[in-house]
């Protein structure tokens, strides 16, 4: 199990794929581990002539947890400040997330990476091709936000959801009842798993230690990082912005905003997709991260 020692802390990633192909680097959401990225998934992205890495972000999965940091202002105050525009103090920024995967980068001897981040980590993605234009050869954003309180605020009960932890985390089975009923809450009503779908998705997160204070400093650094549309207007690198029409955390109307943000981006819509991968999406997705890394390739 493949862990980088950077100068922030010890990230866990994993790699796939041959090392002369084009790598993408998928980058996951608030409070999820890597393993949120189905494997089927990844499958079809390798059966797609790409590299794939995935890792863990700060206070998620096996990488370091930040506890030593300390929180001065909690959740429910931070986005009572982030809608009246007001600023939010954090223990750390989404520039800092993005920081971390450009010292992953050079640990692998990469001097570019296809960029592929959701939710959160299309905020990462966004930020990261904002800040280090040369590191990112292309980015796709699924499912993410500019950071604009007007239109990247979803329901309420969805955001909790994320963050309102209950029965006992300290067993598999456990974080399993939990991780399904915040899948339950995020996923589009108009598409139902399988069990078999449901397992592979939420199985093996459970594996992973559930760290609320880490979750609440991943929301702490979304909402203290802003409003972040003119950095977003200023990304360079071919971008394809991706968005479920029924995505109940972040509405599509703030993947159009992303796109409209980004000069010359593509942008994707898809029915019957909330807040989630649903694998009916799987080949579409996939076919469509594929063609526009080997376009930006070209």
């Amino acid at each position: 199990m493949p862990f980088a020692h950077l100068k922030t802390g010890r990230f866990h990633y994993e790699v796939f794929g041959d090392k002369q192909l084009p790598a993408v680097l998928l980058i996951m959401g608030l409070g999820m581990p890597a393993a949120g990225w189905p494997q089927s998934f990844i499958s079809m992205l390798l059966e797609k002539s790409l590299r794939v890495i995935t890792v863990d972000n700060r206070d998620a999965g096996l990488s370091e947890h930040f506890s030593h940091l300390k929180t001065s202002m909690s959740v429910p105050a931070a986005i009572g400040r982030t809608l009246l525009r007001l600023p939010v103090q954090a223990p750390y920024l989404l520039e800092d997330m993005a920081l971390d995967l450009v010292q992953l980068l050079d640990e692998l001897k990469l001097q570019r990476a296809h960029v592929v981040g959701a939710s959160m980590g299309g905020m990462i993605g966004q930020t990261l091709a904002s800040i280090r234009p040369s590191r990112v050869a292309s980015l796709t954003s699924v499912m993410s936000a500019s950071g604009n309180p007007r239109t990247g605020l979803g329901k309420l009960r969805a955001i909790y959801s994320i963050l309102m932890h209950s029965g006992d985390l300290s067993t598999e089975e456990g974080r399993e009842k939990h991780l399904e009923r915040v899948f339950m809450t995020l996923k589009s009503p108009s598409y139902e798993y399988s069990a078999q779908e449901k397992h592979e998705l939420l199985h093996e997160m459970s594996r992973y230690e559930i760290d609320q204070a880490a979750g609440e400093r991943q929301l702490l650094a979304i909402l203290a990082s802003g409003d972040r549309s003119g950095d977003i207007a200023r990304i360079t690198a071919p971008t394809l912005v991706i968005h479920g029409e029924d995505d109940p955390l972040l509405p599509l109307a703030a993947g159009k905003e992303v796109a409209d943000l980004i000069p010359k981006s593509e942008f994707i819509s898809l029915p019957r997709m909330g807040h989630d991968l649903p694998p009916i999406h799987f080949e579409t997705i996939t076919r469509s991260i594929a063609s526009h890394v080997w376009q930006a390739e070209a």
